[in-house]
């Protein structure tokens, strides 16, 4: 965690929210430019090339955001102590598109049980393996990895490559994710690689920070 990702970075432009300011002055990329995006975009610095810091509605975690993402509207949604915030990119130059799916949950016992929850995820992606777990300063998080061969369809890129799991924190806070990766355009070559796709996964699930606690 650094600096940047915390938002502390002693710029006096940073007190102005992207989506107050004209497009045109912000950073030329689809996080920036498409408007329903830039509501959750935190600031307009980079916290690293190619990704730059989004913050939930609720206030309840900040992770990072390709620059090349675009909210989804019709897989999202926002309640008082839950938020699935669904997003997808695409990469020309591999032929590489990206779903993924964060649902947040505060103030929630089920969110603190992992059993319940990794059972959860199972039964949603139809995954019945084990998941890899990662004990962070601030944060567990539940891993795995799964491949969808569509038998339906004459296309040859024919697979989505899925990177699943849990997130849990004390205080009843936590976060499902999900992370689809496949090859977009049947027509055109596709450089989907396994190993870059997992780094990518890992390296947003590894950002997400949490904000909030409990309500007493």
């Amino acid at each position: 965690m650094n600096d940047s990702q915390n938002g502390k970075n002693g710029n006096q432009e940073e007190a102005v929210k992207p989506k107050d300011v004209d497009p045109k002055d912000l950073p030329q990329v689809p996080a920036f430019q498409d408007e329903k995006t830039r509501e959750y975009m935190a600031s307009t610095k980079e916290v690293e090339p190619g990704y730059y810091l989004l913050e939930s509605k609720l206030k309840g975690f900040t992770m990072l955001f390709p620059e090349d993402g675009k909210y989804d509207d019709n897989l999202s949604s926002l309640g008082k102590d839950e938020e699935i915030i669904s997003f997808y990119s695409y990469d020309e130059k591999t032929n590489v598109a990206l779903n993924a799916s964060v649902e947040y949950y505060r103030n929630q016992s089920f969110i603190n049980n992992p059993n319940e929850m990794l059972e959860q995820v199972r039964e949603e992606n139809g995954y019945k393996g084990q998941f890899e777990k990662f004990e962070e300063k601030d944060k567990d998080i539940y891993f795995a990895y799964m491949k969808t061969v569509h038998d339906d369809t004459n296309q040859k890129n024919n697979e989505t490559h899925s990177y699943i799991g849990y997130i849990n924190k004390e205080d009843y806070v936590g976060v499902q994710f999900t992370f689809d990766f496949t090859c977009l355009k049947s027509s055109e070559p596709c450089s989907l690689d396994v190993d870059s796709a997992e780094k990518k996964a890992k390296k947003l699930v590894k950002s997400i920070i949490f904000l909030t606690v409990k309500e007493k």
